[in-house]
């Protein structure tokens, strides 16, 4: 059948308006993947000097307590003064989070934190200092919630395991660099230089987190409004329970492995190179593991399995670390090894469980899950340091008791994933 010109004009014109069509929306995928993608480098960057902060404060905290004349028990109290309060204020943070969103409440809390840390180089008194840690502690309560629900928000949901590997993996590069980085800067310079130098890089990053709002403001435009009573406590647990159990379990065993290993290495006469070089090997292989496709495709066929051989995994390498004392070469073999083995297990769990609590928590609700997630994260390292100083107590400091402890507790918890009941459903983007 043959056409008129004036058909055939307008089947053209049609034809034309389709293609138009067809690229304003090619365009249109492009702009919003270039921003999610510029949002989620933010959400490391966020990630990073949140986590340095945290572990820039290892090394120098309880010695520049002493140096500003606090006791012993005083030490001890400002050490754990951050945690405690940390603990507390991640429970709200993931309420202001829900409630005002993410941009605005991280923002401040990044550079109210940045004003804490510099404020510790001026400092005069342990009793200031510890007012201070209580001030940190509450200050930086916002960020890691903050940091893993923006992730949620923006990850596919295909892509979520990947996306908190990467993320894990800058935990465990910052927790490499910062303790090193406090250190020497702290024998070259002064405690005051440690302090300024981590306020100076949360502002940068406030800074960066500026810059990239248009790609934050998006996912607040997408993410639906939250129903009086639609995300009770009591639905939370039941939904969460088994990632929340398996992170509490890991961070018990990652308490006792930061309080008792470096203690037990010391009493047995071995170096601080041994110490430096075990816990360098855990974090380069757990953030190995982290950004290998093999961990985002382990985490998204099947959570439970990546946390059973996670768990597995930590709980060997606490065992192959505690035991041998009968010479100082057999020990420092071991201790690496556990420490490798460790480090695995860190690299297959942390992915997995972080990115099951964003899909089974709502976008509405998913700074509230991620705000117990690292209460949690904090109430099981303070349970794990205090064990290991109680069975310290009662073994001896060299006796590798309390890593095995922290391993019993890790293959304990390591059914738990497998024995839940997997949420059926998935959870609204």
């Amino acid at each position: 059948m043959s056409l008129s010109r004036h058909d055939r004009g307008t089947m053209i014109g049609y034809d034309q308006v389709l293609v138009a069509l067809t690229r304003i929306g090619h365009v249109g995928e492009q702009g919003t993947l270039t921003t999610t993608r510029s949002g989620l480098w933010g959400v490391r960057v966020l990630v990073f000097v949140t986590f340095f902060d945290l572990f820039v404060q290892y090394p120098i905290a309880a010695p520049y307590a002493s140096e500003l004349g606090a006791s012993a028990a005083l030490v001890g109290l400002i050490v754990a003064a951050y945690s405690i309060s940390n603990l507390a204020a991640n429970v709200v943070a993931g309420f202001v989070l829900d409630r005002w969103g993410r941009f605005v409440p991280i923002l401040v809390a990044v550079v109210v934190t940045a004003l804490v840390v510099a404020t510790y180089a001026v400092v005069a008194s342990p009793l200031q200092l510890l007012v201070l840690r209580i001030l940190h502690g509450l200050a930086v309560a916002m960020l890691a919630p903050g940091a893993f629900a923006l992730a949620g928000d923006l990850a596919h949901p295909e892509g979520r395991a990947r996306v908190m590997g990467v993320n894990g993996a800058v935990i465990a590069v910052a927790a490499i660099i910062a303790p090193t980085f406090a250190g020497i800067m702290q024998e070259r310079a002064g405690y005051d230089a440690v302090f300024l130098a981590d306020a100076a890089m949360l502002v940068v990053s406030a800074g960066i987190l500026l810059l990239l709002r248009r790609s934050f403001a998006l996912v607040a435009t997408q993410r639906p409004a939250d129903p009086p009573g639609s995300w009770a406590w009591t639905r939370s647990m039941r939904h969460l329970a088994g990632p929340f159990a398996t992170i509490l379990a890991f961070t018990v065993a990652l308490g006792i492995l930061v309080t008792n290993l470096p203690e037990r290495l010391a009493a047995l006469g071995l170096p601080a190179s041994v110490r430096g070089a075990a816990f360098s090997l855990y974090g380069l292989i757990a953030a190995a593991i982290m950004v290998s496709p093999l961990t985002a495709r382990f985490a998204r066929q099947r959570w439970s399995a990546a946390a059973f051989f996670g768990l597995s995994a930590i709980a060997l390498g606490l065992w192959t670390a505690g035991v041998g004392s009968a010479s100082p070469i057999v020990v420092e073999r071991l201790t690496l090894v556990g420490a490798a083995l460790f480090g695995l297990g860190f690299g297959l769990l942390f992915p997995a469980v972080t990115a099951e609590v964003a899909r089974r928590a709502p976008a509405q609700a998913r700074g509230r899950a991620f705000g117990l997630f690292y209460a949690l994260y904090s109430l099981g390292v303070i349970v794990g340091a205090l064990s290991a100083g109680w069975v310290s107590e009662w073994t001896g400091v060299s006796s590798g008791w309390p890593l095995m402890a922290g391993g019993v507790v890790a293959v304990c918890a390591s059914v738990v994933p497998l024995l839940e009941r997997r949420a059926r459903e998935e959870a609204t983007v």
